[in-house]
C-alpha cells in the first residue's frame, strides 16, 4: 500500500447496526462489544483516484441533483483503508451556504468502482418536510426503494420489518423535519443475512439525505441448505422451555444534551441470539454450543469503596502518566504528546484528554487518553501500539480466565474508586480471532440488579496486555424502585406470547469464514431485540400492524389535530368522538406546547432531595410537575405562588406564550411601539398587547373577522393550528430547529 498514516478511530458496522435501533433496543440487543476500526491513510502517489472522477460517479447516481455545487466547492478527503478491511474509501464532501442557509454532502466511495458506500446531505430546502408533510410515509418508502434500485447488486434486498429504529416512546419535537428510515436487508434464497444491511433515510420532503451500507461480498460465500431446515414448531418450543427473563435497569441517553434517563425493564436472554435450524444447537457471541449457557450471579469486583488512585492530579503529572503508560519497546517509534486539555463529561467532572501519536518515520498511529483530574484514573484508553508492534501468531493466547483476571488487576490498577459499582461480567466474554483479543464487559449494579448501558469495558491482548479501557457511569439520580416491577412470571408470560421466530443466515467472525449459517432467530413482539418496562407490563417498542391510524375530525384543524395525535402530542382516546372545540385548560394546553417542543422522556421528575418546585400547588406528585417544570426551563412561564392548571386558556394568555417561547419576550413589553388593527383593540389587556401583536403578525395565532378575543377561551383545535406554527417558527429562528432538552 506504500505509504499511510492512521488517521483515527471509527467505530465498527457491528455497533452501527445497532445503533440505528433505538436506545432501548439497543441496551437489550446482545451483540458483540463496538470494536474500534482504525482507518489508515494512502498516499496520494499510491492511487489514481481523482476528484474529479467522484464527482462524475457522484453525478452518475444522483443525475441533476447537485448542479448547484461547482467543482470547486467539493473537497476530496484522505484515501484510506481499514485494518479489518483493505478496501481503499475515498470522501468526497462540500459545504456551502445558499440564501443564508447551510448546505451540505460528505460521501464515501470505495473500491475501484467507486460504489457509494454511505452519505449524509443536508439540503436547502429542509424546512419543507416540517408539517404539513409533501410526502407520507408509504410515498418516502417508494422513494426509498427506487433510490434502492440505482445501488449495484440490490436485486435481492428486501425492507426489513423486524427492526424499529424510527420510535423512541416519546414525542418528537414537531420543530424537527420529519423523516423515514427504511432498512433492507441482502437475502439468499429469500432469506435475509443478519447485520448486514442499507440503511435509507427520507426526508418528507422526498429527499433522501442519508445511506448507510454495512454488506459483505457474497462471491466466495457458502450456505445452509434451506431444505435441511427444522421445523419452525419445533425450535419455537425449544426456545420457550429455556426462554427466562432478566430484571436490569437500562439507560436511554440523549447523545445532543449528555443526559441519562434510567428505566426498569425485563430483557430477553442474552446468553444465546438464537438456535441453528439444522443442527439445533445455540447460537452465542462465541458460536454454537449445544448447552444454553447458565446465567452467572452479581458478584462485585469490590465489596466497598476503594480510594481513588490519587486525590487530584496534575497536568504534569497526567503527562508523565500517560508517558508510562503508552511507553513501547521498540525503538522504530517514538512517543509524542501532542496536546493535553480539559472538559467536563456529561456528570460534571473533569477530565484530562490526552492526544497522542506514534512517529514511526514515514507514518504515524495515535489516539487519545483519558484521565479523571480529581482521581488521576484512566477512563478512556485504547491501545493504538498494537498495530505495529510485532506479535508471534504462533503462541498460544492466554485462557479466557487468566484474561479475565488480568482485566480486574487493571482495573484495580488504573480506576480502583470506580469498580465496587460494578461486577464481574454476567456474559461470556468474546474473543476476537482476528485482533487476537478478549472482551469484557463489567456492569454496573444498583439496586442488586444490573444496568445495561452503563459498564465498564475491557480488552485484553493475546499476550495478557491492556488493550483498551473504557468507564461507563452517568450519574443518574432517579432509579425506579425494584418492588415496583411485575412478577417476573408474568413478564415471562408475555415475551411467551409475543415470541415468534425469524430464519436468518448468519456469518459466523472470522476473516477467512466465508460460510452463512441457517438460524432461527427469536423476535418478540415484531421486533428482534425487545424489552418490556416492568413497571407497566407493556413492550418498550410496539409495531403498529394497523393500515390507518385514527384520524381526528374539525372543519379546520383536522390535519392539525390529527398530526398531533400521531406524534404523541395531543392525548385523545376516543379520536372519532372528540370535540376539538371545547376549551383546553392553561394545564393541557401547556402540555401540547411542552411536548411540541420537548423529547418526552424528560419529563419524568428530577430525583434527589434538592428537587425544584417552581409553583406551591405543583409539587413532584403532581401529574403535570414535569411538564411544568420544563415549561418554566424554557421560559414560556415565570415561578410564582400557583400556576391555574384548570382553568381555561385565553387567547392573550396563548398569544404570551408562543412569544415566550421564540424567546421574543423582550420585544412584547415594549408594548407602546406596537400599533394593533383589529377593531376590539381596546379590549386586549395592556400588558398582553405587545406578544398579541406579535403572535399576529407571525401568523401564529389568527384574528376572527378582525377581532381578537383576546379573553375568549382557546380551542383545541386553536391550540392544534398555532402549536404547529409554532414549531416552523421556531424551526426557521435558527435553521435548524428550536427545540428543549
Amino acid at each position: 500500500m506504500g505509504k499511510f498514516k492512521k488517521l483515527g478511530i471509527i467505530l465498527t458496522s457491528t455497533a452501527f447496526s445497532v445503533s440505528v435501533l433505538s436506545p432501548m433496543a439497543q441496551a437489550s440487543a446482545n451483540v458483540k462489544e463496538p470494536q474500534e476500526r482504525v482507518a489508515i491513510q494512502v498516499s496520494s502517489t499510491e492511487t489514481k483516484v481523482t476528484k474529479s472522477m467522484l464527482i462524475k460517479q457522484l453525478n452518475t447516481i444522483f443525475p441533476d441533483k447537485f448542479n448547484f455545487v461547482t467543482e470547486k466547492d467539493f473537497s476530496m478527503g484522505e484515501a484510506h483503508y481499514f485494518n479489518d478491511d483493505k478496501t481503499i474509501r475515498y470522501e468526497l464532501n462540500f459545504n456551502k451556504t445558499i440564501n443564508g442557509k447551510d448546505v451540505y454532502g460528505d460521501f464515501i466511495f470505495k473500491g475501484e468502482d467507486l460504489e457509494l458506500e454511505n452519505f449524509s446531505y443536508q439540503p436547502v430546502n429542509i424546512a419543507e418536510a416540517l408539517y404539513p408533510v409533501k410526502y407520507s410515509e408509504g410515498e418516502a418508502k417508494k422513494v426509498a426503494q427506487d433510490f434502492l434500485k440505482k445501488l449495484p447488486s440490490t436485486a435481492n434486498y428486501k425492507l426489513r420489518e423486524d427492526h424499529r429504529y424510527d420510535d423512541f416512546g416519546f414525542s418528537r419535537p414537531l420543530s424537527e423535519p420529519i423523516s423515514y428510515s427504511f432498512m433492507y436487508s441482502p437475502t439468499h434464497n429469500g432469506v435475509s443475512l443478519s447485520n448486514e444491511f442499507i440503511h435509507i433515510t427520507v426526508l418528507a420532503n422526498g429527499e433522501v439525505t442519508s445511506m448507510y451500507r454495512n454488506t459483505e461480498p457474497t462471491s466466495k460465500a457458502t450456505f445452509d441448505n434451506l431444505d435441511q431446515r427444522k421445523n419452525e414448531s419445533e425450535i419455537l418450543a425449544q426456545v420457550r422451555e429455556k426462554l427466562s427473563v432478566d430484571l436490569r435497569y437500562i439507560v436511554d441517553y440523549n447523545y445532543q444534551t449528555g443526559e441519562a434517563i434510567a428505566k426498569l425493564v425485563y430483557m430477553p436472554p442474552t446468553s444465546f441470539n438464537g438456535v441453528h435450524a439444522i443442527n439445533g444447537q445455540w447460537q452465542t457471541m462465541n458460536g454454537f454450543t449445544s448447552q444454553v449457557p447458565k446465567p452467572k450471579g452479581v458478584e462485585k469486583l469490590a465489596s466497598q469503596p476503594l480510594a481513588p488512585k490519587k486525590n487530584g492530579i496534575t497536568l504534569a503529572e497526567v503527562e508523565e502518566l500517560a508517558k508510562s503508560i503508552l511507553k513501547v519497546d521498540t525503538d522504530k517509534a517514538k512517543l509524542q504528546i501532542h496536546s493535553i486539555n480539559e472538559r467536563e463529561n456529561e456528570n460534571g467532572e473533569t477530565i484530562y484528554n490526552v492526544n497522542y501519536m506514534y512517529d514511526l518515520g514515514n507514518y504515524g498511529t495515535g489516539s487519545s487518553l483519558e484521565v479523571n483530574k480529581a482521581t488521576g484514573e484512566i477512563t478512556n484508553y485504547w491501545n493504538t501500539s498494537r498495530e505495529f508492534m510485532q506479535t508471534d501468531d504462533k503462541v498460544e493466547p492466554i485462557s479466557k480466565d487468566a484474561a479475565l483476571a488480568k482485566a480486574i488487576d487493571y482495573l484495580k490498577e488504573w480506576s480502583p474508586s470506580y469498580i465496587h459499582n460494578y461486577s464481574k461480567p454476567l456474559e461470556d466474554a468474546i474473543y476476537d480471532k482476528d485482533y487476537k483479543q478478549y472482551y469484557f464487559s463489567f456492569p454496573r449494579i444498583v439496586n442488586g440488579i444490573a444496568v445495561a448501558g452503563d459498564e465498564i469495558s475491557v480488552g485484553i491482548s493475546a499476550d495478557g496486555k491492556l488493550s483498551s479501557l473504557n468507564v461507563n457511569y452517568r450519574k443518574i439520580d432517579n432509579w425506579p424502585s425494584v418492588n415496583k416491577a411485575i412478577p417476573a412470571d408474568k413478564a415471562k408470560a408475555t415475551f411467551n406470547e409475543g415470541l415468534k421466530l425469524e430464519l436468518q443466515y448468519a456469518k459466523q467472525d472470522g476473516e477467512d469464514n466465508h460460510h452463512y449459517d441457517l438460524v432461527y432467530a427469536p423476535v418478540y413482539n415484531g421486533i428482534l431485540y425487545n424489552s418490556i418496562d416492568a413497571t407497566t407490563g407493556e413492550w418498550l417498542q410496539k409495531v403498529d400492524d394497523t393500515k390507518e391510524k385514527p384520524a381526528i375530525s374539525h372543519p379546520t384543524a383536522g390535519g392539525e389535530l390529527t398530526y398531533l395525535l400521531h406524534q404523541n402530542v395531543l392525548e385523545v382516546k376516543d379520536p372519532a368522538n372528540f370535540n376539538a372545540d371545547t376549551a383546553v385548560t392553561r394545564g393541557e394546553a401547556l402540555k401540547i406546547l411542552v411536548k411540541s417542543l420537548s423529547y418526552g422522556y424528560d419529563f419524568n421528575p428530577y430525583g434527589g432531595d434538592n428537587v425544584k418546585q417552581s409553583f406551591k400547588n405543583i409539587d413532584k406528585k403532581h401529574p403535570l410537575y414535569g411538564i411544568v417544570e420544563q415549561a418554566v426551563r424554557m421560559g414560556i412561564l415565570q415561578p410564582a405562588d400557583q400556576f391555574a392548571v384548570d382553568t381555561a386558556l385565553t387567547r392573550q394568555e396563548l398569544a404570551e406564550w408562543l412569544v415566550r417561547v421564540l424567546n421574543l419576550e423582550s420585544a412584547a413589553k415594549h408594548s407602546d411601539i406596537y400599533k394593533l388593527n383589529f377593531t376590539d383593540a381596546s379590549s386586549i389587556d395592556p400588558a398582553y398587547a405587545g406578544y398579541v401583536a406579535l403572535a399576529s403578525a407571525m401568523g401564529l395565532i389568527d384574528g376572527q373577522q378582525n377581532k381578537f378575543n383576546a379573553t375568549e377561551k382557546v380551542t383545541y383545535a386553536d391550540l392544534a393550528v398555532s402549536t404547529v406554527r409554532l414549531a416552523k417558527a421556531a424551526f426557521e429562528q435558527n435553521g435548524s430547529g428550536r427545540h428543549f432538552y
